[in-house]
């Protein structure tokens, strides 16, 4: 069962990493430098934006499983994996909150989109530390070692995209390549956490 959980997973996740580069090779009124990427789930790019978003309810509910079930001894088993399924929660509610684009007056809706956008930086960059232990402590080590550098690409480019949003001038040329770095280092860090635990449970 953790074997199908985790490879599930790991599809669902390379499925999700395809259609965030699908996103910025389309043809759409948003620039990767200037814009969000919770932009592209507003206008032109809409479908595809929410396509990817759905895709990662499961990849985040898979992974969730998957810890719960396949490494219930680790001593981070049970807090991990709720935070996982919380992140699952976070990608199922968001189709319904759709951000305010740049100069748009800040919404309810709007308000919600940052309070989880926020929520899903946070709690999935604060895991990556117990995957990168679990993995030092019971390999492989190539992976703990690639899942570490990872997890520093992510640490820098999530304070660079702080940064960017509290010096405004720097919002419009750092915050987007800042942001998509940091969203693309998740989505290999969690598709390797995947895979990783395939490895273990075989």
């Amino acid at each position: 069962m953790t074997l199908i959980l985790a490879a599930l997973a790991a599809v669902c996740g390379l499925v999700r990493l395809v259609l965030f580069l699908a996103l910025h090779l389309v043809r759409s009124e948003y620039s990767f430098i200037s814009h969000a990427v919770s932009d592209y789930a507003v206008g032109s790019t809409r479908r595809l934006s929410s396509a990817m978003t759905w895709v990662t309810v499961p990849f985040w509910g898979l992974l969730a499983a998957a810890v719960a079930i396949g490494i219930p001894e680790w001593p981070d088993s049970t807090l991990v994996s709720i935070a996982l399924a919380v992140l699952a929660l976070i990608f199922a509610f968001l189709p319904f909150v759709p951000t305010d684009l740049e100069g748009e007056k800040l919404s309810t809706t709007g308000r919600l989109h940052y309070l989880m956008a926020i929520a899903w930086f946070a709690i999935s960059y604060a895991c990556m530390g117990n995957f990168v232990r679990l993995f030092t402590a019971e390999g492989p080590a190539p992976l703990a070692q690639t899942l570490h550098a990872i997890s520093w690409i992510a640490l820098v480019s999530l304070v660079i995209s702080v940064v960017a949003l509290i010096i405004r001038p720097l919002r419009a040329k750092a915050f987007g390549i800042a942001e998509r770095v940091f969203i693309l280092s998740v989505s290999l860090f969690y598709i390797g956490t995947a895979l990783g635990i395939i490895v273990i449970a075989a």
